[in-house]
């Protein structure tokens, strides 16, 4: 597949995403939906890579991003100051979204997955509750818990349709993004507030440096991916050879 290519696809699943949660309503007061394109990027790295993709896999996907959308946005609550008119929106855009992903989960027929999805879900939603009252107790700890934040629900659907060998380095590309969005102060997520905890940043670092060694082997041994979308996973987790496609 060529690169725009790539770019169509991934275009026209985020037009389709926005298009299922759409409220214009919450638009006109809280702006655009965030959608997270890296996050998008390694949800379609299958069908990206050649692999088969029917509709109930394309309608699974549309639910994870819905989920994903419905996480986001409770995510750029600021926690110190939740009183103002946008924060309340905010809060309210989230609870939406949420029920919009659940109304997609209904609709497909595959209950295993709808099941598996909303377990994750609830899991996912207790470990951020325990991530911002607790410091975690070590590095691996930190680790563990932004994995899986980031990475949980695309896995889900990677085992489920039969993409597992796409797991590994979904999970850890992602999770090297969010550390990477973690020290940059400007950059709109949650990880941020990892820098307030008693973790110091040397070990944010240390983080990132072995997850870094860690995809570029993932990336070198993964010769089912074409080589261009490797070429885009580099250039995505690299910052110097730019964040997207």
């Amino acid at each position: 597949m060529e690169r725009e290519n790539i770019n169509c696809y991934i275009d026209n699943y985020i037009g389709e995403l926005r298009h299922a949660v759409r409220q214009p309503i919450l638009e006109r007061d809280v702006g655009d939906v965030n959608v997270d394109k890296a996050k998008v990027f390694f949800l379609l790295l299958p069908l990206l890579n050649g692999e088969r993709w029917t509709d109930s896999t394309h309608a699974a996907s549309i639910a994870v991003g819905a989920v994903h959308i419905a996480f986001d946005a409770h995510d750029t609550i600021h926690h110190q100051d939740a009183t103002s008119t946008l924060q309340q929106l905010t809060v309210l855009s989230g609870d939406y979204f949420s029920g919009v992903h659940y109304k997609i989960l209904a609709a497909l027929p595959d209950i295993y997955f709808v099941r598996t999805l909303s377990t994750t879900i609830g899991q996912i939603n207790e470990l951020k509750t325990n991530f911002y009252k607790n410091s975690p107790r070590d590095v691996q700890e930190l680790l563990e818990t932004v994995e899986s934040i980031e990475a949980n629900c695309i896995s889900d659907f990677l085992y489920t349709y039969g993409f597992s060998e796409y797991v590994p380095l979904a999970s850890t590309a992602l999770s090297m993004i969010a550390f990477d969005s973690a020290m940059d102060q400007a950059a709109k997520r949650k990880l941020p507030d990892i820098l307030d905890w008693t973790l110091h940043q040397h070990d944010i670092e240390r983080v990132q440096s072995s997850l870094k060694r860690k995809l570029e082997k993932m990336i070198a041994e993964a010769d089912f991916i074409t080589p261009l979308l490797q070429e885009e996973i580099r250039g995505m987790t690299t910052p110097l050879l730019g964040k997207m496609i």
